[in-house]
């Protein structure tokens, strides 16, 4: 667990990824580094906090690839 899921499984929407990582300012430092690479709104609910990737119809497969291996690499970063 780098990487924990918010929802129980029964839960989950197959459209909107919830997550937290291990502390606030890691999840800061992922949304940061994230945004350079061009991908946004990653940043939880405001009440909430964590991070939200959306997977909605119109996001193209390579980007949903571009973001779990830029979370492969964060992780091997700073886990």
């Amino acid at each position: 667990g780098f990487y924990k899921g918010t929802v129980d499984a029964a839960d989950r929407s197959l459209m909107n990824i919830t997550f937290r990582l291990p502390s606030e300012e890691l999840e800061a430092l992922f949304i940061s580094e994230a945004k350079k690479q061009g991908m946004i709104g990653l940043k939880g609910h405001r009440d909430v906090g964590g991070c939200r990737a959306s997977t909605y119809n119109s996001l193209p497969l390579t980007a949903a690839h571009a973001l779990a291996e830029f979370m492969k690499s964060f992780q091997q970063q700073h886990g």
